[in-house]
C-alpha cells in the first residue's frame, strides 16, 4: 500500500489530507449525533461536510490522473521508440490518484449516509 502511495506522486499528499479530514469529520459527527436530541443546523452542516470533502477527493484524484497522463505523454513523445508495456505502465500509475480519490469518496458517502440516518432517527425519536 505504501508503494502505491509513492507511485501516485505528489497529488497523493492532498488526497491523504482529504482522507484524514473525512475520518476526523466522521468521528466528530458520530459523537455529536449520539448526543443529538433536537434538530441542529450546525450538526447537519457538519455531516454534509463529510461528503463534501469526500467529493473533493475525486476532483483531486482526477486532477492527479490528468497531470500524470500529461507527463507520461510528454515522455512518450520524447522517446524515439517505446513499448506498449511502458505506455500502459505509465497510465496505470497515473490512475492511482483517481482510484484513491474514489475510494475516499465512497467511504465518505457511506459514512455520511449512516450518520445522517442515525441523526434523523434520533431527532424523530426525541420528538415523539
Amino acid at each position: 500500500m505504501l508503494q502505491l502511495f509513492r507511485e501516485g506522486g505528489v497529488m497523493m499528499y492532498p488526497l491523504l489530507i482529504l482522507a484524514v479530514t473525512v475520518v476526523v469529520l466522521t468521528i466528530r459527527g458520530g459523537m455529536r449525533v449520539r448526543s443529538a436530541s433536537r434538530p441542529d443546523a450546525v450538526l447537519e452542516t457538519g455531516l454534509d461536510a463529510v461528503v463534501f470533502w469526500g467529493a473533493w477527493s475525486v476532483v483531486v484524484g482526477l486532477l492527479g490522473t490528468i497531470v500524470g497522463i500529461y507527463f507520461a505523454a510528454g515522455a512518450i513523445e520524447a522517446a524515439p521508440a517505446i513499448s506498449p508495456q511502458v505506455i500502459w505502465g505509465g497510465i496505470r500509475v497515473a490512475l492511482i490518484t483517481l482510484i484513491f480519490g474514489l475510494l475516499v469518496f465512497a467511504v465518505s458517502a457511506v459514512a455520511w449516509f449512516v450518520l445522517r440516518t442515525l441523526y434523523r432517527k434520533r431527532v424523530a425519536g426525541a420528538a415523539a
